[in-house]
């Protein structure tokens, strides 16, 4: 099995320098809505995901899988890369509606993809910081890179961000659907469970986190879906819960722009690049022929 180098992109990339934001936990909610809308994506989460008993979890373990892959060391990349790919294939079986289903089939492999570029540029351009339209070509064309290490190969996603949009608004016509994941996602994001350690906490944690929180994690979840896949899915906000999301929106953006430039991504996402910066060795990524 022979192999081939790839170039992740380093320090100076646009990928490095914005995929983390602390405020990326905000517009989850509509990325997983949006991931899990395809039906083989769908039918893999429900079947063979533990999201609706950990969802904490589960999202831990997808923002470390990120950030290995994009801001470790190129042996962690490597490994986190041949994890990913070991575990989903055995993620196949028939869905509710009789269809034969495997996770690492290359649509719905490299859709899950190209959902985590649009969550970034998304996330900007709804909390005010929006990308400028060649920003917004560069990110996508360094998350193809990091698409190529993970085995999206050339042509399965298209070559410019704008075509990936036109992309969504086609499948939010013909191929999306409501199902069970769907609805999963939608009710996990309306009212926050407890993480494990917190769980003794019951009542209280419902009463003071889960549900405050909750109906603000709805109001962006839906409110930022491309508007054709809301449509598909029936979901949509009053004009009084817009009126409160653009107030929430607002406050956020405000209190964004009172902190000094340099701490604006946050501290999760500061600690995360610092330490990127101390350990990167390599830009020159090894992937063998197998996994693309």
């Amino acid at each position: 099995m022979t192999s081939e180098v790839f170039t992740r992109p380093g320090p100076g990339s646009l990928v490095w320098q914005r995929m983390a934001d602390d405020r990326g936990l905000l517009i989850g909610g509509a990325t997983l809505v949006l991931q899990v809308a395809e039906p083989v994506v769908g039918a893999g989460v429900e079947q063979h995901s533990n999201f609706k008993a950990e969802p904490w979890r589960r999202l831990y373990g997808t923002l470390l899988s990120l950030t290995t892959i994009v801001y470790g060391a190129t042996a962690e990349a490597c490994a986190e890369v041949e994890r990913l790919r070991v575990m989903h294939r055995t993620i196949r079986g028939v869905d509710d509606a009789g269809r034969r289903y495997a996770a690492l089939q290359p649509a719905p492999w490299a859709w899950v993809h190209g959902t985590l570029a649009w969550s970034v540029i998304r996330l900007n351009e709804v909390f005010r910081t929006p990308f400028t339209e060649a920003e917004t070509e560069q990110y996508w064309r360094e998350w193809l890179e990091v698409g190529r290490l993970l085995g999206v190969r050339d042509g399965d996603l298209p070559p410019t961000y704008a075509q990936f949009c036109a992309l969504i608004d086609a499948a939010a016509g013909r191929r999306l659907e409501d199902n069970r994941s769907v609805r999963d996602v939608v009710r996990s994001v309306s009212l926050i469970p407890a993480p494990a350690p917190l769980r003794f906490l019951g009542p209280v944690w419902r009463l003071l986190v889960g549900r405050p929180v909750g109906a603000l994690s709805r109001l962006v979840t839906v409110g930022a879906l491309p508007p054709a896949v809301a449509d598909r899915l029936g979901l949509a906000l009053t004009d009084r819960e817009q009126r409160r999301l653009r107030r929430f929106i607002a406050l956020v953006a405000g209190l964004r722009r009172l902190m000094p430039p340099p701490l604006r991504p946050g501290p999760v996402a500061l600690l995360i690049k610092w330490r990127s910066r101390r350990r990167w060795d390599t830009p020159s990524t090894p992937v063998l022929e197998g996994a693309r």
